[in-house]
């Protein structure tokens, strides 16, 4: 007896962090050792009642240590009778007669919610308000939390928040089961587009309590995020939110255009996405139940935008769509806007398929399309080549060497996966801190196996922020030694840098490091190509010109694309302005007003930046075009820093020499200058 309490004593004793208590660990050692005698009858409700009282701790590891602590002190008395221990303890542990009598209540709940339907007051009759160790599911309980949703879901929804709270399988899984209901409940009740909206912002009164994974709050929202950890949501709603949150998104953008008619086109669009995304259901991997709750929901939408097309159809009145876009680059999907590069992209074909595998620069003055044309490569290029777009203008890939790999590799798994090729997982962003060169190797050695006999041709484009990162010491010249490694060693892939400058004009760390190097410059628009532009920028475009006007836009703009589409959007402008669909000469001299106004900072970008490096070179260049723009004259350069400014005019495609004088490559800059420059 002796023996078997201090055995028992010693093992509730290592236990002690559990139970927070070694003096009551020692007194049940005492109270074991005695009742460890007793007839099995009596020992075996002594069991129950240590199990029923451990329950409410839902502590695992002190159950199953307290249950073979019973088996110890028993088996001497009662032999192999001492099993019977297990069942007896589980039963009371887990509460098994309670959750019959609580499965039974519920089932009858929801018999009695049919009948007199008062869902609330039901959830309030069932654990965890009366009970809260439910181990399992409890029948049709994720019903009453749909019903009550249903009717008025602000007060189930601090029901379901409390029943968060509780970690046990039972209460999580009811959760887990009524939580797609709900929301596509809550989706299905929208009837405008402002409600559409309104359902991805954080200030939601409901959906970021019910699913705060998929919310990113604005820092002026006072929402915060619900402390309460969500319970594990079923596939379907990660597979569909990420996309209806996408769709929101695309709503907002095409609502935010300025011109009706493309508010109009961009829903149209927004809708047959929805359509597509119906018919996807089954091959995104629902099953029948989820697409049957789904399917009203997107049908709901659809519905909505309708209207919605409906009444921006009564605005526009007839507005001509404006397809002209001259704030950002020309993307893929708009395949009507790009248009010509052919030349270049030939170049670029040839260029990578030669032995020697030279790095290509493309450079030109901005806005000459550089950027549109790396968008446009996967339609411009043979199969057997994929090009990869890595925007070196993001802070977040040139931070450090290690996030720099790191974007470069999450830039070709993007690209390639985008055109249907499937490269290994990317590493963790945690396994490029530790050693980037390394792991980027180890990645791409992997990754090009794969790819067969392709080629793929890394675009870094914006690449003069690579020069900045090093003087700012953020990236060191370790990466030129990596970039020129890769492009040494690895005869599939091929480097593409695009910017403004040459390597020769960024320094010599430039030229010294990369020395087979071809120049590729961008600059104008052929003729023909402008002039496709400006008569087929969309199949339903409907804008007419005056004799003579479509050449005097590509006299202006010289062919230059950002003038081009400039000039196109103020035409479109001014002709729903004035309701027409005709271009006259005096309504292109109001769109040249307009686009003064729209095009403001293109303009002063060349006025104040590339007119010199310094304050004395700017006065001297704006000097200097104000001379070209205004008398057609320029006067004698007499001094070396003159020289220098009017050498980086040429440079730059401002200026050019021409039968014998000087004047402006764009005579839409010129007539900016000569009317609206300001000397800085």
């Amino acid at each position: 007896m002796l023996l078997t309490s201090g055995i028992t004593g010693f093992a509730l004793f290592l236990c002690r962090e559990s139970i927070n208590n070694s003096d009551v660990a020692v007194v049940l050692a005492v109270v074991l050792a005695v009742v460890s005698t007793l007839p099995l009858s009596w020992f075996l409700v002594f069991v129950g009642l240590i199990a029923f009282a451990l329950a409410p701790a839902k502590n695992n590891r002190v159950f199953i240590t307290t249950t073979l602590i019973l088996i110890a002190v028993s088996i001497r008395n009662l032999g192999w009778l001492s099993a019977l221990i297990i069942p007896v303890s589980l039963v009371s542990y887990y509460r098994i007669f309670d959750y019959f009598f609580f499965a039974s209540f519920s089932f009858f709940t929801s018999i009695i919610n049919r009948l007199h339907p008062q869902p609330l007051q039901l959830l309030h009759s069932l654990p965890p308000y009366t009970s809260e160790l439910v181990w399992l599911p409890l029948p049709n309980h994720e019903q009453l939390f749909i019903s009550a949703f249903r009717s008025n879901p602000q007060e189930p929804l601090n029901v379901f928040r409390y029943t968060q709270t509780f970690s046990l399988p039972g209460f999580q899984i009811t959760l887990q089961n009524a939580l797609p209901q709900i929301v596509a409940d809550q989706l299905k009740q929208i009837q405008s587009i402002p409600e559409l909206i309104f359902t991805t912002n954080s200030d939601h009164r409901i959906l970021p309590f019910l699913i705060s994974p998929f919310y990113h709050l604005d820092s002026d929202s006072d929402t915060s995020t619900p402390e309460i950890p969500l319970p594990k949501v079923k596939p379907e709603l990660s597979i569909l939110l990420p996309r209806l949150q996408t769709i929101i998104q695309d709503i907002q953008s095409a609502l935010e255009n300025e011109n009706i008619a493309r508010r109009e086109r961009g829903l149209e669009k927004i809708n047959n996405k929805l359509v597509q995304l119906q018919s996807q259901l089954s091959s995104l991997g629902l099953k029948d139940e989820a697409i049957k709750r789904w399917t009203p929901v997107l049908e709901h939408w659809q519905r909505v935008i309708e209207l919605e097309q409906n009444e921006q159809c009564k605005l526009s009145q007839g507005e001509l769509i404006n397809p002209f876009q001259y704030g950002n680059p020309v993307r893929l999907e708009q395949k009507n806007l790009f248009k010509g590069r052919q030349r270049f992209a030939n170049e670029v074909v040839r260029r990578v398929l030669d032995r020697d595998r030279p790095t290509l620069v493309l450079h030109g003055p901005r806005r000459c399309g550089k950027t549109s044309f790396l968008y446009n490569f996967p339609r411009l290029l043979p199969s057997d080549i994929i090009p990869v777009f890595v925007d070196m203008q993001s802070s977040a890939i040139t931070t450090s060497e290690s996030d720099f790999c790191f974007g470069l590799v999450r830039a070709i798994h993007k690209d390639c996966k985008s055109q249907g090729v499937q490269l290994p997982n990317i590493p963790k962003r945690t396994d490029f801190q530790a050693s980037p060169y390394t792991t980027l190797e180890d990645w791409l050695d992997e990754a090009l196996a794969q790819i067969g006999e392709r080629r793929i041709l890394l675009n870094l484009d914006e690449f003069e922020k690579i020069g900045i990162a090093i003087q700012n010491g953020q990236i060191t010249l370790r990466l030129f030694d990596e970039l020129r490694h890769l492009i040494q060693h690895y005869e599939q892939l091929c480097f593409l840098f695009s910017g403004v400058q040459t390597l020769e004009e960024l320094g010599t760390n430039w030229s010294s490091y990369f020395i087979s190097v071809v120049p590729i410059e961008m600059l104008y628009l052929e003729p023909n190509e402008a002039e496709d532009l400006l008569l087929n920028p969309d199949p339903a475009f409907a804008l007419r010109y005056a004799p003579d006007i479509v050449q005097e836009v590509l006299r202006l703009a010289n062919c230059h694309p950002y003038c081009l589409q400039l000039l196109g959007a103020s035409m479109v402008n001014q002709a729903n302005f004035n309701h027409t669909d005709f271009i006259t000469v005096e309504l292109l001299q109001a769109s040249i007003n307009d686009a003064f106004i729209s095009g403001q900072p293109y303009f002063t970008n060349i006025w104040t930046q590339f007119t010199g490096t310094t304050p004395e070179e700017m006065v001297i260049g704006q000097e200097l075009l104000l001379q070209v723009a205004k008398k057609d004259i320029l006067l004698p350069i007499t001094t070396e820093i003159a020289e220098k400014v009017l050498t980086r005019l040429f440079r730059y495609h401002i200026l050019h020499k021409i039968n014998g004088g000087y004047d402006f490559e764009i005579p839409l800059l010129k007539q900016w200058v000569k009317e609206r420059a300001v000397r800085s």
